[in-house]
């Protein structure tokens, strides 16, 4: 931890400006004690670590809030005190709050506004994100968490990526977009993950892109639509992810035609090659099945064809019927996403697999099923 207080009750607060002579002296003068459980804790200043306090031994204080600090989350909360005190008009390191029995990494009050800064290098349980979530936003206090940048990260521009699960847990939401904002300690610089568009299990695209801490403001920027070129690249990246699966699924399965997507193809008398182009699109919302997007929307109209139906004459009770029947999750998100793969097929006239739909119709009603971008290159 990077606070501590005096035999006299002053509180020490180890920041980037912090003069290493200046803690090397208080450590021979003085006694340091933990804001929390009022024990007594030591000032370590070693060649590996940057300057903190610690308890002499493990304490239920330790397992509460430290976490096990690494020196990345020790210096990323200095480097992130320093960003906000130049920012807002009262920010605290470490700041206990007693209502709650937590310890925000920063606390922060900017506008009249309370908001818990938390700062997370580790990978913590779902539960425990949660119920910090939920605790802060019972007190009126609005939680931000940055998660650090994964050590390995693509170039930047639209990229392919894999995201953990552990991850998916930070993503946020503008405009019906997802994004998700890092923080890396090496290079004092956000690193933006927009626009994010899933693909099948862990795998996304998305737009990454670098923001310097000095040019960062607060709130915290939110990313821009992407312009229409840039769609058209992630739609072409989309589609290069498409022809991937196609020729996974066909020439790699080993469960023949108890496959339901091969299956789906024998009793349609097509090949891979003949699926049309709005079969394997990208649907908001898509994460809700992880199954990629060409796979379960075949589904679809193998469903159709068995039961002899057409897009328009999907209600409801079809909709649930269908996630029953190709075995999909059956929750309100799954529902709601084949509700809108099916809403955009009525859109652009699609009653039948043997419909014919241009290339140009599909991608300018993508553009207003998935953005709404600002600006044409």
């Amino acid at each position: 931890m990077l606070v501590a207080h005096t035999e006299h009750g002053k509180l020490i607060t180890i920041t980037l400006e912090t003069c290493l002579n200046r803690l090397q002296q208080l450590r021979q003068t003085t006694t340091f004690y933990c804001p929390q459980c009022k024990q007594p804790v030591q000032l370590k200043i070693g060649r590996v670590k940057i300057p903190h306090f610690a308890h002499y031994k493990l304490s239920a204080c330790d397992a509460l809030f430290s976490e096990g600090e690494s020196p990345m989350h020790l210096l990323g909360k200095q480097q992130l005190y320093s960003f906000f005190q130049k920012r807002v008009e009262h920010v605290v390191l470490e700041s206990y709050l007693s209502e709650l029995q937590q310890r925000p990494d920063l606390f922060v009050i900017h506008q009249q506004q309370r908001y818990a800064i938390e700062f997370q290098c580790s990978v913590i349980p779902f539960e425990q994100f949660s119920e910090r979530t939920a605790g802060y936003e019972k007190q009126g206090i609005i939680p931000l968490w940055i998660v650090k940048t994964p050590n390995k990260i693509p170039t930047f521009g639209i990229r392919k990526i894999t995201v953990s699960q552990f991850y998916q847990h930070f993503f946020k939401r503008y405009k019906n977009e997802l994004y998700l904002i890092t923080y890396d300690i090496a290079s004092s610089r956000f690193i933006y993950f927009s626009n994010l568009q899933y693909v099948h299990g862990r795998t996304w695209l998305a737009n990454v892109q670098p923001l310097l801490l000095e040019k960062q403001c607060f709130p915290f920027f939110v990313p821009r639509s992407l312009t229409e070129v840039q769609f058209k690249e992630l739609l072409n990246l989309y589609n290069v992810q498409r022809s991937r699966f196609f020729r996974t699924k066909v020439f790699f399965n080993r469960k023949g035609l108890n496959d339901l997507f091969l299956r789906g193809l024998y009793e349609q008398r097509l090949t891979y090659e003949q699926l049309p182009n709005y079969i394997g699109i990208p649907i908001r919302g898509g994460e809700a099945i992880s199954l990629f997007s060409a796979e379960w929307q075949s589904h679809l109209f193998y469903f159709l064809c068995i039961f002899g139906s057409k897009i328009s004459q999907l209600d409801e009770a079809k909709i649930w019927a269908f996630l029953r029947w190709a075995r999909l999750p059956q929750t309100r998100k799954a529902f709601f996403v084949v509700e809108r793969y099916i809403a955009f097929l009525c859109m652009i006239g699609v009653e039948t697999i043997a419909n014919k739909i241009e290339d140009t119709t599909i991608f300018h009603h993508l553009v207003s099923e998935l953005i709404a971008f600002s600006e044409k290159n």
